[in-house]
């Protein structure tokens, strides 16, 4: 929870301090510390991102997009106040060259254009995908998951209407009272003041809610110390995976169990694990990856396991369920019929064997072909020697040299600590 609210002060923060930037440096000047504000929370909320405490940063994301986009306006605001350009194209007489433009009436509104654009497209955003599968968790996983994804929605629409009401608020002062010939008293609470006084008071309305929630979900945490440790086992035969209907209607594997967070130590009691929940011992087991719930006190633990290719020896005992192809899981996913867990797991699974079997590490192609498209079968599942706990391959499937720019978006992800 007080991630939660360092993410919001810092986010919101970042914006109010260039209205405060507003009162010392020119304008012609503003865009540079602007463009270095964003990229030190890009940076920022990377970092924040990764490891052993990761946690949803999309309020710092939109903070980050938000100033950078108002720098570029900024600085196309001031090429345009040279007069250079246009000369005689444009009518200058109502301008102000000492004030060329007026900070808070660009950076709310394009705050507010990122907040709905975030907002509309939901999960569904590749930052939000590349998330939930480097992290190996979703929307929905458990109570405290839900209360934390849902609280980082809610941020957002905090943010949008906020940048919504205070673009109206300060471009009806603009019009109405507002002379073109310097900045007085009046302006610049309404330009600056006020915009930083809000900004003061949500600190304080998010500490109360999130000092609340936290009063709330503490005892949630402290029972699911008890049982730390969530194992999930991806069932595999020749091209076939085995899936079973959850109460919610969704798909999912069926063997998964909850254990103690000492009860479980290394593939060996994996083994052990699922003979048990399935009653047959003739199985070959592949460790996956380990994630970390939103609660940061679950560990999401991944195994594949791979049964002899005979449909007499498919049988998977106790365990119930449908066998369903790659093309059938491919059209249950994209029909949202999938749960949450199990449609990470696929897609980073996919994403991981695909980069892997077509670059190397640094993102080069291993084959002189222009986007290349190798196979991607089931029953190849225990050929391939990748790592699917390594990360940068993540990366390299989104910067690679058949995207466009690789070269700059390799030189960004080094500047930026980006690892995928």
């Amino acid at each position: 929870m007080f991630a939660l609210w360092l993410n919001w002060a810092l986010a919101f923060g970042a914006i109010v301090l260039v209205l405060a930037l507003a009162f010392f440096i020119p304008k012609n000047w503003l865009p540079l510390p602007v463009v270095i504000l964003s990229y030190i929370l890009f940076t920022y909320s990377n970092s924040r991102n990764t490891g052993s405490a990761a946690n949803c940063v999309l309020t710092l994301r939109v903070a980050s997009l938000t100033l950078f986009w108002t720098a570029i306006v900024m600085e196309l605001i001031n090429i345009l106040n040279t007069r250079m350009l246009f000369a005689g194209a444009i009518d200058w007489s109502a301008t102000n060259k000492d004030i060329p433009y007026i900070t808070c009436l660009i950076l709310f509104p394009v705050m507010a254009i990122i907040c709905a654009w975030e907002a509309i497209r939901g999960y569904n955003t590749g930052f939000c995908r590349r998330c939930q599968a480097r992290n190996g968790i979703g929307p929905g996983t458990g109570v405290v998951a839900s209360v934390y994804s849902r609280e980082v929605r809610y941020q957002l629409s905090l943010l949008l209407c906020v940048s919504v009401i205070l673009s109206g608020i300060e471009y009806w002062y603009y019009a109405v009272y507002y002379f073109n010939v310097n900045m007085n008293t009046p302006d610049r609470f309404f330009f600056n003041i006020m915009p930083m006084g809000l900004y003061a008071v949500s600190l304080y309305f998010m500490w109360l809610r999130y000092t609340n929630l936290g009063v709330i979900i503490g005892p949630m945490t402290s029972n699911r110390r008890e049982h730390s440790s969530q194992v999930r086992f991806l069932i595999l035969s020749g091209d076939y995976m085995k899936l079973t209907e959850r109460a919610d209607g969704r798909l999912d594997t069926p063997a998964r169990a909850e254990v103690g967070a000492h009860e479980f130590l290394n593939e060996e009691d994996a083994r052990k694990l699922f003979a048990r929940l399935s009653g047959r011992d003739n199985f070959e087991l592949r460790f996956l990856y380990t994630g970390k719930a939103y609660d940061m006190t679950t560990d999401m633990i991944h195994y594949a396991v791979i049964l002899p290719d005979d449909v007499e020896t498919r049988d998977t005992g106790n365990l119930d369920g449908q066998w369903y192809t790659l093309e059938q899981i491919s059209r249950l996913l994209n029909s949202a019929r999938l749960n949450a867990e199990f449609s990470d797991e696929i897609y980073r699974i996919y994403t991981t064997v695909m980069a892997w079997k077509t670059y190397d590490q640094t993102g080069r192609r291993l084959y002189p072909i222009k986007h290349y498209r190798p196979t991607f079968r089931l029953r190849d599942f225990g050929k391939w020697d990748v790592d699917y706990a390594d990360v940068s391959w993540l990366r390299v499937a989104r910067t690679n040299q058949d995207t466009p720019f690789f070269r700059t978006r390799r030189f960004w992800n080094k500047l930026t600590g980006g690892r995928s």
